[in-house]
């Protein structure tokens, strides 16, 4: 018999803690946001290149939209284009990836009419103002662990 058990906490962290769970909020944003750019862009690219009749086999790659996929691509530019990630965790830009990944799969699943749920629209970015979220996975507090949880774990 598997018994599965969640905790819920109540945070009440300082002011600078405030601020670092605001940064990986923003970073988790900024991750699905850029994921989000990839794919529009790509799928921009491959309908110009349709409308002006290059066939299927000679397009522009299809970008995955896997989790996996995204994150793999976000390993290799994000020196590039976020030279600053290394102030969050990795979890934070992950799970912004893996956000995406789901919100595609979503959108998909609707648009073939495989989904029993209502219509799903294509993903949009995310806003400064929107709620914040982020999650943290994996094991117990590490050293630079901040706030309890190891929502600032690195």
């Amino acid at each position: 018999m598997i018994v599965l058990q969640a905790y819920r906490f109540a945070l009440d962290p300082t002011l600078a803690q405030v601020a670092g769970l605001r940064s990986h909020c923003g970073a988790q944003r900024y991750a699905y946001n850029w994921g989000l750019a990839l794919i529009k862009a790509n799928l921009g690219q491959r309908g110009a290149e349709k409308s002006y009749g290059i066939a299927d086999t000679k397009l522009t790659p299809s970008v995955s939209w896997s989790a996996y996929s995204l994150r793999k691509q976000w390993n290799q530019t994000k020196d590039a284009v976020a030279p600053w990630w290394g102030e969050n965790s990795k979890e934070a830009y992950s799970s912004g990836l893996a956000n995406l990944a789901t919100a595609l799969g979503n959108w998909n699943t609707s648009n073939k009419d495989k989904r029993m749920a209502a219509k799903v629209r294509f993903p949009t970015f995310k806003g400064k103002h929107a709620g914040l979220s982020s999650t943290a996975v994996g094991g117990g507090c590490g050293s630079g662990c901040d706030v309890p949880g190891g929502a600032l774990d690195r």
